[in-house]
């Protein structure tokens, strides 16, 4: 007999769900007059395609004999040093910085470090849905702390870590996106920042911080990262593991970022980058790394910020002039998304259905929240990737349907 191969999966496989991200870029991607909201896609324009293009050629000619070979599983010290000295943090030791496959990649290992299937992970809601799954690949259970104007509520989660402690069901870490927050765009203010770090000693938690919009600020002043802050101020530099990606500012494609943290966490996540990627990419590694050292990084920043402030702009101009009364939205300071509520009795799963039609894509709101405390009247929109022309178009296609 036979046995079908979907019989032979593994529980956590036969049990995995599709991205739901994902498959929307699928079906919106090249469909003519399709206006995506949908993904968090960088613009092409924003790519620096002729720097990386001579950089690659001259990297795998002058040092493709390094570059070509197997690298280290933590990733290039070339890299290494280029980060610290771009990060401002020359103090670092290697052992406190792990190049990784994108930033998912760093959490992914993160959370294998930490979790056992059944053990609890705290995030916001809503939430990135791309290390939420990430996160249940890994078998955890993920419980969701509602967010204010400035990010997850400290009052709220230190209620919930109360209740859980005295159920004798211990949470293993606490994950965040502080900065334009993914999907709300909202940013924690430093204050909540102070009170999120004296929660998560309180309970001896640790955190995972999340920052792969941090560079794209288009108003407001910079705030200190979780990472730094436990550091300095609460003088705990284990407290806080923080990942970074390169794919919001060069090209996702490329796969790059990286993460750091005390080397009691970073070593066992190398062991399972030795496991599975091996190493990260080294000519990309070693290509940044001569873009940064040219000083091509911080004018490249710029030119990305003056391409989406205008667009963030017009996508809250058209949400003012279109949306109609009782639909709420939030002003990012940066990054690539807007959040929107609309009265309850708007349910923007079907509305979703219908803007396909009518061909404009969004993610709808339910999409980003753990189990139980999904919500119906959402959505969140990206300004990142289409023109202002068509953002207008779009956000008026979407306040026709509603």
């Amino acid at each position: 007999m036979i046995v079908p191969i979907e019989q032979r999966y593994s529980k956590t496989t036969a049990s995995m769900r599709h991205s739901f991200i994902r498959e929307i870029l699928k079906v919106t991607k090249d469909v003519p007059g399709m206006i995506s909201f949908a993904g968090g896609l960088p613009s092409p324009e924003s790519f620096p395609k002729e720097l990386l293009g001579g950089l690659f050629s001259q990297v795998i000619r002058e040092e493709g004999d390094e570059v070509l070979q197997y690298g280290n599983s933590d990733g290039d010290k070339v890299f290494k040093e280029t980060i610290k000295k771009f990060e401002e943090v020359p103090y670092l030791s290697d052992e406190e910085i792990m190049i990784t496959v994108g930033s998912t990649n760093g959490i992914y290992y993160f959370t294998r470090t930490l979790i056992d299937p059944g053990d609890i992970i705290v995030c916001e809601a809503p939430g990135f849905p791309g290390s939420l799954a990430a996160m249940e690949a890994c078998g955890a259970r993920m419980i969701g702390v509602e967010m204010d104007e400035y990010g997850m509520i400290p009052d709220l989660l230190h209620k919930i870590l109360g209740r859980l402690s005295q159920k004798n069901e211990p949470v293993k870490f606490l994950y965040l996106i502080p900065e334009f927050q993914n999907p709300s765009g909202r940013t924690m203010n430093l204050a909540r920042r102070r009170a999120i770090i004296q929660v998560a000693k309180e309970f001896d938690l640790p955190i995972l911080e999340d920052q792969p919009y941090r560079e794209l600020r288009y108003d407001g002043k910079r705030i200190i990262t979780l990472w730094e802050l436990a550091r300095t101020e609460f003088n705990d530099p284990k407290l806080v593991t923080i990942a970074k990606s390169f794919s919001k500012i060069l090209g996702p494609g490329l796969r790059l970022g990286f993460a750091s943290g005390p080397p009691e966490m970073l070593g066992p996540m190398v062991k399972w980058a030795q496991k599975s990627t091996v190493s990260p990419d080294c000519a990309t590694q070693r290509v940044t790394a001569r873009f940064i050292e040219k000083g091509y990084m911080r004018d490249h920043i710029s030119k990305i910020i003056d391409l989406y402030r205008p667009r963030r702009d017009a996508m809250l101009k058209a949400l003012e002039s279109y949306m109609p009364d009782g639909a709420q939205w939030t002003v990012p300071e940066g990054g690539m998304f807007i959040w929107v509520t609309f009265d309850k009795d708007i349910d923007t799963d079907r509305l979703f259905d219908l803007a396909i039609e009518n061909k404009v894509a969004f993610i709808p709101g339910s999409k980003f929240y753990p189990e139980g405390t999904i919500k119906t009247n959402e959505i969140r929109l990206n300004f990142s990737y289409a023109t202002e022309e068509l953002i207008d178009e779009g956000v008026q296609r979407l306040a026709q349907l509603l």
